[in-house]
């Protein structure tokens, strides 16, 4: 599976050693969204920067934990982006330019990390990893999934009232996502493929769902293997919009009714936004099951 490694890039994991080491892997740790816009401040109240103590290389959702706590100390993100360790890991909730820090953010250090037991490096199946955190994350309101201000097309301010902090809210076990249903992406990763600038201010782009039989041919091709119960590809057919490296571990959020669900995890890709390989997600429906037993095992506030 060596050639599954080189061809694949996974689209957040490692640093600024990792890269130095792996120079031809097209990874997504130090890429930005490509083909997207800047988000409204706030907008994503959910996603989190994964950072090392010196730079982001990660993103994350915090989600909710309790029914009665407006607070979490659990987030999800990619396992490739702790497999290799996760010393001095931090989580930063509410940021929006990361080299500008509001009164509205807030770091906290990461206490315990649990990844899926049957994560594969090789192959990337199973990437997931559940985070806990040395101090519960206070958010505004109850509920989850909430932003009355995520546009996809407009630079704006957040509007008056908007949560900088909020958890998404995760799919019922098992739950499929339709073909061509507008997903939304985002994070702080490479704004093309191979670039090195990575922006500080989160970015966000749409793309459609795609068929998993498709992806699966599609991916053939470069030799690798799509699992459709465990991974979701989304994408345009012409490439163009798509997570790059920096995105990994960040949301892949379908809004439904009033709420966006977290349904995806951003994985890995062959490059960035490539016309006929869509980026390729975790399944989060696929993994609810074992994300509640490890709420409950690691949760200091949990009421699951």
């Amino acid at each position: 599976m060596s050639g599954v490694v080189v061809a694949v890039g996974l689209l957040g994991c490692g640093g600024a050693e990792q890269e130095m080491a792996q120079g031809d892997v097209l990874g997504r740790d130090d890429q930005e969204i490509v083909g997207g816009i800047e988000a409204r401040p706030g907008s994503h109240p959910w996603i989190v920067s994964l950072g090392d103590g010196v730079s982001h290389f990660c993103g994350g959702s915090l989600i909710r934990v309790s029914a009665t706590r407006n607070e979490t100390d659990i987030v999800l993100t990619a396992a490739h982006c702790v497999y290799d360790g996760w010393s001095g890991l931090t989580v930063t909730a509410g940021a929006h330019d990361l080299f500008r820090p509001t009164a509205n953010q807030v770091t906290v250090r990461v206490s315990q990390v649990v990844y899926h037991p049957r994560y594969n490096p090789d192959t990337t199946m199973n990437d997931v990893a559940v985070l806990k955190l040395a101090r519960p994350i206070p958010f505004g309101g109850s509920g989850c999934g909430i932003s009355p201000t995520m546009r996809p097309n407009l630079k704006v301010q957040a509007a008056a009232g908007s949560s900088w902090v909020m958890p998404v809210c995760l799919p019922a076990a098992g739950e499929l996502v339709p073909d061509n249903v507008e997903a939304t992406v985002a994070g702080w990763g490479l704004t093309q493929e191979g670039g090195h600038d990575t922006s500080s201010i989160l970015l966000q782009v749409g793309v459609p769902t795609v068929n998993s039989r498709q992806a699966a041919q599609s991916y053939l091709s470069q030799g690798i293997t799509i699992d459709p119960s465990a991974m979701l590809a989304a994408g345009y057919p012409q490439g163009g919009r798509d997570a790059c490296q920096g995105d990994s571990g960040g949301p892949l959020v379908i809004k439904k009714g009033s709420n966006y669900f977290l349904q995806g995890i951003t994985s890995f890709g062959v490059g960035c936004a490539r016309a006929g390989l869509p980026g390729i997600y975790a399944r989060v429906s696929n993994y609810i099951p074992w994300i509640n037993t490890q709420v409950r095992s690691l949760s200091s506030v949990a009421s699951m």
